[in-house]
């Protein structure tokens, strides 16, 4: 986990927002690598391991984000073999700039859940952002723009703190949309399923047969008009 990025993390229990509080015991390069993040609001614990934070309600729901993992981890790595992986991948990364329109640097991107399996192309092809992959579908490392988490049915992000956001159909519950339009930046994207329904928070710009992608509205920039005397 970026060291910087946990000012755009939150705790995953309803309460006000508060920023997290991050211990490293294993540092390299700015990224936890072994560590923990706690909320001072409740006192809630979130360790980190290998890279990743685990902000997963309970074991048992982090065993199933683990085996979940590992066995999209073995399909990867058999579509990887027959060279199917890498062209899905990069079709993927394709779409995923696209919709969320990343067409400039700067920013955090999340990912989710069978969105991740693009990570790495997304970031070969984006220059100068920082990628979250929650719930990987494969085996990703943590390092340079890249941190990952395991998380419950709770968004754990800041408002107005990502670019774009994409949800998978297995993570497009109605929390989840709720905290992603929630989480999106001023113009910021959110592709979803195309099942599923559009946050009213939310002005829908595109579908197909399998994605919509809405966008956060603009900040508004017009002011109520001023009468102007003139003095003679």
């Amino acid at each position: 986990m970026f060291l910087e990025l946990v000012d755009s993390l939150r705790c995953v229990r309803p309460h006000e927002d508060s920023w997290l509080v991050a211990r490293a015991d294993e540092l390299v390069e700015r990224h936890i690598v072994r560590g923990e993040l706690g909320c001072p609001v409740c006192e809630a614990r979130y360790a980190v391991r290998d890279g990743i934070v685990d902000f997963a309600a309970d074991a048992a729901r982090a065993q199933a984000a683990d085996a979940s993992r590992g066995s999209a981890s073995t399909r990867a790595a058999a579509q990887s073999d027959s060279g199917a992986g890498a062209e899905a991948n990069q079709a993927l990364a394709l779409r995923a700039a696209a919709l969320l329109g990343l067409t400039e640097p700067g920013g955090l991107v999340v990912l989710v859940g069978e969105w991740t399996a693009c990570a790495c192309q997304l970031l070969d092809m984006i220059e100068g952002v920082q990628l979250l992959a929650l719930n990987p579908a494969q085996e990703l490392q943590s390092g340079g723009p890249l941190s990952l988490a395991l998380i419950p049915d709770v968004l754990p992000l800041a408002a107005a703190s990502a670019r774009g956001i994409a949800l998978d159909a297995a993570h497009a519950t109605p929390s989840l949309l709720a905290g992603a339009a929630r989480a999106l930046v001023p113009s910021g994207r959110l592709i979803a399923p195309a099942s599923t329904l559009v946050p009213e928070s939310l002005r829908e710009l595109a579908r197909d047969d399998e994605h919509w992608v809405a966008a956060a509205n603009p900040p508004s920039n017009v002011s109520a008009p001023v009468p102007i005397a003139l003095r003679r």
